[in-house]
């Protein structure tokens, strides 16, 4: 038999749920971030060569690449799939991220992460 507090407890998770993977209403105008791939390619010599390799395409101005290095800029203003920028400067150890931030709230969602061997 359930008791009245794992009833509560399942409506709890179930609501709780329902917001943190988007479905109920926060009262903002979030966007979902786009399916998109990068990969990243090291030359072994502290270059990082990121490249847009399938999926949506995602708009330059949403798309920030976060790491200690010099980061060139994506050609054009929307990103596709074969797109390509390199990250240079890095040491072993440094990490590398592809992140989007929604226009609509800010948030930022990471889409890819790397770390320099």
């Amino acid at each position: 038999m359930i008791s009245l507090f794992e009833i509560i407890l399942l409506l709890f998770g179930a609501v709780f749920g329902s917001f943190v993977l988007g479905f109920g209403s926060s009262g903002s105008d979030a966007t979902a971030p786009p399916q998109a791939m990068f990969e990243f390619e090291s030359d072994g010599s502290g270059t990082v060569t990121i490249t847009h390799t399938g999926g949506e395409m995602v708009p330059r101005s949403e798309i920030e690449v976060r790491s200690p290095g010099t980061v060139s800029e994506w050609p054009g203003e929307g990103i596709t799939a074969g797109e390509s920028i390199t990250v240079s400067r890095l040491e072993s150890g440094d990490t590398v991220q592809v992140l989007w931030e929604s226009p609509a709230s800010g948030a930022e969602v990471v889409l890819a992460t790397y770390d320099v061997p």
